[in-house]
């Protein structure tokens, strides 16, 4: 029987012995954990004792998330912005070209009144020629007429001046010469 006892003494340690070696394995990965986790380079020199409670890695593991997000949110944030920018970039290089096109239409259209106002002036100064011109034709004209009907009532004077001589001359005619 004494066997027994020992066997069980045997195995109870053997088996407390897998459980704190197995407590032992835990507490180990996660002291590994924060350790890796932890920034070396903005430690002070106070150093605390690693916590059994895991809370720290919890800790840096959320602040890990987080900074990943706020990366995350920033690269989002660049991203729409030089979208904005290329958008706006093209918008305003479309506008710019409207607005070349457009003011090289205005000044054709510029042109094309300068040349019109021109080209009216001297369609007024040979309208105004023109003008002067039936004037002068049309005084002619009425000096022709005057002249026309003087010389109307000059024949008409010699006309009858000579049908009197006739008249007379048929008188004498009767005469002898």
């Amino acid at each position: 029987m004494s066997d027994g006892i020992y066997d069980d003494v045997i195995r109870t340690e053997s088996e407390g012995m897998k459980t704190d070696r197995m407590e032992m394995i835990v507490e180990i990965y996660e002291s590994a954990e924060c350790v890796r986790d932890h920034d070396f380079r903005t430690e002070t020199n106070t150093h605390q004792p690693l916590q059994r409670t895991g809370s720290d890695c919890v800790k840096i593991r959320s602040s890990r998330a987080a900074a990943v997000c706020l990366v995350l949110l920033c690269v989002l944030l660049l991203t729409a912005v030089i979208v904005l920018c290329v958008t706006f970039t093209l918008e305003r290089r479309q506008l710019i070209s409207k607005n070349e096109n457009l003011t090289n239409e205005r000044d054709q259209l510029l042109t094309n009144i300068t040349n019109l106002s021109q080209e009216r002036e001297g369609l007024k100064i040979k309208n105004k020629n023109l003008t002067n011109e039936g004037d002068q034709l049309l005084n002619k004209n009425t000096a022709l007429t005057n002249e026309r009907d003087e010389l109307t009532k000059q024949r008409d004077q010699f006309n009858q001046e000579r049908n009197e001589l006739w008249k007379m001359l048929n008188e004498m005619g009767n005469v002898k010469l």
